[in-house]
């Protein structure tokens, strides 16, 4: 039994009947008596066995012993959070559009400059465009000319000791080798040649 219900089989199903009655319908009853003695047997199949939920409907804050199934906190934040942000963007919303007379008379006396509700905004897609524009610039800054000996290779640089260039590419290396940069003359044969 789980959660005071027995566990059903599949025989349970396949009977038309409960195991207790032993019925059959037959010709020889007359109608009436057909359609009690049905009404009758499905009456005590439905009590007799609970029915069996469809696939895919079980509902999933209900635990497997029947217990309500703990819901995680972040789901009542984020509803909280949205609901927040809804609010303050129709009270956004009233404060741009709605005439001074409209806010003084639900009481609202006391708010800032309708100036801010263009700039603010327009400030914050000048800063996100600023930032993206800084981030290229800032690569372009930090990475060396063309000319430099820096692209090549550096103080950082773990070159592989690679004696003969045509033997690392043609034999087995017997596992991962360990991560090293290869040597310019080695890439460069292999790009070139």
């Amino acid at each position: 039994m789980r959660g005071g219900r027995p566990l059903l089989t599949r025989d349970t199903y396949s009977m038309p009947y409960p195991a207790s009655t032993n019925r059959s319908v037959g010709l020889s009853q007359t109608p009436s008596s057909s359609v009690s003695l049905l009404q009758e047997s499905i009456a005590e199949a439905e009590t007799a066995v609970p029915p069996l939920p469809a696939p895919g409907s079980v509902d999933p804050s209900v635990a497997e012993d029947g217990l309500l199934a703990k819901t995680p906190t972040f789901e009542y934040y984020g509803f909280v959070v949205y609901m927040v942000s809804m609010a303050a963007f129709v009270v956004y919303l009233a404060w741009a559009y709605l005439p001074d007379s409209a806010l003084e008379a639900i009481g609202i006396s006391y708010y800032p400059d309708r100036y801010w509700a263009l700039a603010l905004p327009a400030w914050w897609l000048t800063a996100v465009g600023f930032i993206l524009l800084f981030n290229i610039a800032m690569n372009m800054y930090n990475t060396p000319p063309l000319s430099s000996l820096d692209n090549i290779t550096d103080q950082h640089s773990n070159i592989a000791d690679i004696a003969d260039a045509d033997g690392f590419l043609c034999d087995e290396v017997g596992g991962i080798p360990p991560i090293s940069d290869l040597p310019i003359t080695l890439a460069n044969r292999c790009l070139y040649h």
